[in-house]
């Protein structure tokens, strides 16, 4: 038990790692692609923009199917064609000459991405620590998904201005494939079965099919769909929604404030769910993310809105963490990769959503509205996963009789 404890947290290195590469590629670069695939092709924002709708469409649906392979497929070949996949679809952006060629790219991109991130990660992850240091686990693994934010966009950004986007792409896409391919050939790998083990509480009774029809499943994942549109719709607009009221330095400080804060309140809260039952948590989570968004709607002055995004990005990391934890614990885990992966699909609505909704009640409204807009949307996310319960009750099988 002790060596498998000792790879574990290897395998969390390797997902924290595997998700900064592919999030900094792939989630947190999107704007700066969009804005240079616009310029380049000389196209309105919003028809390049579609791109990352079905980027995160295709990924939501290729995420159940990952899941599905995870099955019948060692780990290793699944991540290691995935990021073939991503990065060689990645590099031939660069030959892009027409919208639908960015449209096809971007799809087989999507498919590509969703084998190298959450579903892989949250499940290798939940499979090698079964126990109370779970969330720690996954904390400091998810973690990489900020983290690609905070090293790889920039480090994009400033290469496309000094090199050209052109000339940039291709090694992009390499870079996909070399940093991802060696860690699933020799380190990605998935937790071993310990001979004659039993099978876990209420493993028996659960199936697939049963569990994501639980009022559980259902209403923690329609709970996640508000508040996910509520965190990237407030995410997307808050460098914009800044501007409005100081200048671009102190918007970039904004946007640095709620990723430095989304990785703090992570690894904090890895470690409160240690001692705290996660459905109070979340709400808590949920009623500070309120908070935050209403600050932003409201300020008037640097200060409020720098704290606004502090507290809005405490939230984020813990609200994005817990979803899989507590699926994780409410399921066993022979079908929690596909429980996850529709759970995940599901909130991809909100995720590509949650731009346009608040975006739309910009242009109607201005921006004070539209954050009021994502606060709504946030308690309509509370309301619901309250509703959702602790966990879901054990399904009664038919037994046959001895």
């Amino acid at each position: 038990m002790g060596n498998k404890v000792g790879y574990g947290w290897v395998i969390v290195a390797a997902m924290f790692f595997m998700q900064t590469v592919s999030s900094g590629l792939g989630f947190y670069n999107m704007s700066v692609y969009m804005a240079e695939f616009a310029k380049t092709l000389e196209l309105p924002l919003a028809q390049v923009s579609f791109a990352v709708t079905l980027f995160f469409i295709v990924g939501g649906v290729a995420g159940m199917q990952v899941a599905r392979l995870m099955e019948r497929i060692h780990v290793r070949w699944i991540v290691v064609w995935a990021a073939l996949l991503a990065g060689v679809s990645l590099s031939s952006v660069a030959l892009a000459t027409e919208l639908w060629h960015i449209y096809v790219l971007f799809v087989l991109y999507g498919i590509g991405y969703t084998g190298t991130s959450l579903v892989v990660a949250t499940t290798l992850v939940t499979q090698w620590f079964p126990g109370s240091n779970r969330s720690v686990a996954l904390s400091i693994a998810s973690t990489g998904l900020s983290f690609g934010g905070v090293v790889v966009t920039p480090a994009t950004a400033y290469l496309f201005n000094s090199l050209g986007a052109p000339a940039t792409i291709p090694w992009l896409g390499l870079a996909y494939v070399v940093l991802i391919v060696p860690l699933g050939l020799w380190v990605i790998r998935p937790a071993p079965h310990q001979a004659g083990a039993q099978l876990s509480k209420d493993e028996g009774e659960w199936t697939y099919a049963s569990a994501i029809r639980t009022r559980f499943f259902i209403l923690l994942s329609a709970g996640y769909v508000f508040a996910q549109g509520s965190q990237v719709g407030g995410i997307s607009h808050l460098y914009n929604r800044v501007t409005e009221l100081a200048d671009f330095t102190v918007a970039a400080t904004a946007v640095q404030v709620l990723t430095v804060c989304s990785i703090l309140g992570r690894f904090a809260g890895g470690w409160v769910v240690m001692y705290v039952s996660i459905r109070p948590f979340a709400l808590a989570n949920l009623v500070l993310q309120m908070i935050g968004l209403g600050l932003v709607a409201t300020a008037t002055q640097a200060s409020t809105v720098l704290l606004g995004a502090g507290l809005f990005g405490v939230s984020i990391g813990n609200v994005l963490m817990l979803q899989p934890l507590w699926l994780a614990e409410a399921f066993p885990g022979s079908i929690y990769p596909r429980v996850f992966a529709l759970g995940n699909a599901a909130t991809l609505v909100g995720v590509a959503l949650g731009p346009f909704v608040l975006g739309t009640a910009y242009d109607v409204a201005g921006y004070t509205v539209a954050y009021g807009v994502a606060v709504a949307l946030c308690a309509a996310a509370f309301v619901i996963i309250a509703a959702a319960g602790v966990r879901p009750n054990v399904p009664q099988v038919a037994r046959e009789p001895a």
